[in-house]
C-alpha cells in the first residue's frame, strides 16, 4: 500500500496512473480514517430488525412514504429515490465517490488529525445502464456504479457519483466485478494540515465541496484557525 505526504506527488501518482484512462473509469473517495472500511452507511447502522435486509426495506419504505409531505416533484425510480434518501442522510447501500482526485482527499484530511488517513481510487470502466434504468437497486448481484439523474449542488459541486453496494455488510472489494480494481493510498496524520491547506489554496475546501451556508462556516471557522505551513520568501 503506497502512502503519499505532499500534494505534488499525489498530482504526479494521479497523472501517472489515473488521467491516463477516460475521465470516469477512475473514481475516488476518501477516509479521515484509514480504519474506516468501504461497507455502505445501512451495513454501518445500527438496528433492531431481524436483518439487514429487514431494515433496508423497512428505512426506506417509510422514508418514501412520508418524504411526499416535503416534496413538489417525486423521483421517478428506485434508483433516484435511493440517491435522493442518501443526500439527505438515510442509511443506504450507496457509496459516495467523486470524479476528482482532489475531492476525495478533501475528505481524507479534513478531520480526524491525529489518525492516518486513507485515498480510494477505483477503476470501474462501466456502468451498467440497463440495470439502472430498468431492474432495482435492491435486486443487484454485483456493485453498480451510476450517476443520479437528481443532481443536487452538492453531488455537482464534488462531481459525485455513486457506488450501490450488492452486499451491505461486507467490504465493497470484497464483493466487485473481476474487472474491477482498487487503488488505496495511506496520507499520514502528519501530514493532514499541510495538504489541507495546499487544497484550501486550490480552491478545494468546504464552502466548495458544500456550496450552502454550512459549508461557508465550516470553511471559515477552518481558515481563520489555521497558519500558513509555507514560508514566503
Amino acid at each position: 500500500m503506497k502512502s503519499i505526504e505532499t500534494l505534488q506527488s499525489i498530482l504526479d501518482y494521479a497523472t501517472g496512473k489515473y488521467f491516463s484512462a477516460p475521465r470516469g473509469q477512475w473514481v475516488f473517495r476518501g477516509h479521515s480514517d484509514k480504519g474506516f472500511k468501504l461497507i455502505p452507511s445501512i451495513g454501518r447502522t445500527p438496528h433492531t430488525s431481524k436483518s439487514i435486509d429487514k431494515y433496508e426495506e423497512s428505512i426506506f419504505s417509510i422514508f418514501k412514504r412520508e418524504a411526499h409531505g416535503y416534496l413538489s416533484t417525486l423521483p421517478n425510480t428506485e434508483w433516484e429515490w435511493l440517491a435522493f434518501a442518501q443526500h439527505h442522510g438515510l442509511p443506504t447501500r450507496l457509496l459516495d465517490w467523486s470524479y476528482n482526485p482532489m475531492v476525495a482527499l478533501y475528505f481524507a484530511v479534513e478531520r480526524d488529525q491525529s489518525k492516518d488517513g486513507e485515498l480510494f481510487a477505483l477503476h470501474a470502466p462501466t456502468q451498467a445502464p440497463k440495470v439502472v434504468r430498468d431492474g432495482s437497486p435492491f435486486k443487484i448481484s454485483s456493485p453498480v456504479k451510476f450517476y443520479p439523474s437528481i443532481v443536487s449542488p452538492r453531488i455537482r459541486a464534488q462531481e459525485g457519483l455513486f457506488i450501490a453496494c450488492s452486499e451491505l455488510e461486507l467490504p465493497l472489494e470484497n464483493t466487485f466485478r473481476i474487472t474491477w480494481e482498487l487503488d488505496r493510498i495511506i496520507i499520514p496524520a502528519k501530514s493532514k494540515e499541510n495538504l489541507r491547506y495546499a487544497l484550501f489554496r486550490l480552491g478545494v475546501h468546504g464552502s466548495s465541496m458544500f456550496p450552502d451556508i454550512e459549508g461557508l462556516t465550516t470553511r471559515l471557522k477552518w481558515q481563520h484557525g489555521v497558519q500558513s505551513p509555507f514560508k514566503l520568501v
